[in-house]
């Protein structure tokens, strides 16, 4: 399914979000310090963001629809508090290959959730006249930050 043109900055940066959780699912010791500096500056310079972006504009719109509490709202907020974690231990330095590996599946999973499943939901859920206000919102947020970086 095609995405909406308002969603597709969110579907933009999943895109280098699919790229970093598959060189952290594939990390050996050989390259786990390489591994956790790219995600580091992938977190840094896009994930947060994105993150927030998510929780100011996109969840909110969507819980003007649906149940505040819907399971796919909560899955995402915890997912992003979890991710935020593991980012915080691998920044600590206390992320071990196996820890990388966990981390790039759930990066991987919670991407996936939010292109099959979430993001569906809202184009339905949503009239134009609000999807045409998130997508602003979210245009917006998006030019505001760098330019993406670079999976490698």
């Amino acid at each position: 399914m095609k995405r909406s043109a308002e969603l597709a900055p969110l579907s933009r940066e999943h895109h280098v979000a699919l790229e970093v959780s598959l060189r952290l699912r594939k990390a050996t010791a050989s390259d786990a310090d390489e591994v956790r500096a790219r995600f580091l500056r992938f977190y840094e310079d896009e994930a947060r963001e994105h993150f927030s972006a998510e929780e100011e504009f996109l969840l909110p719109a969507f819980a003007r629809h649906v149940a505040p509490d819907d399971a796919d709202i909560v899955r995402v907020l915890v997912e992003h508090v979890e991710l935020r974690r593991r980012a915080a231990d691998v920044a600590r330095g206390i992320a071990g290959p196996s820890d990388l590996h966990a981390l790039g599946h759930l990066l991987h999973d919670h991407v996936r959730h939010e292109e099959r499943t979430l993001f569906p939901r809202i184009e339905a859920a949503l009239d134009d006249e609000e999807l045409a206000v998130l997508g602003e919102q979210l245009h917006s947020e998006c030019a505001a930050q760098p330019p993406s970086s670079s999976p490698g």
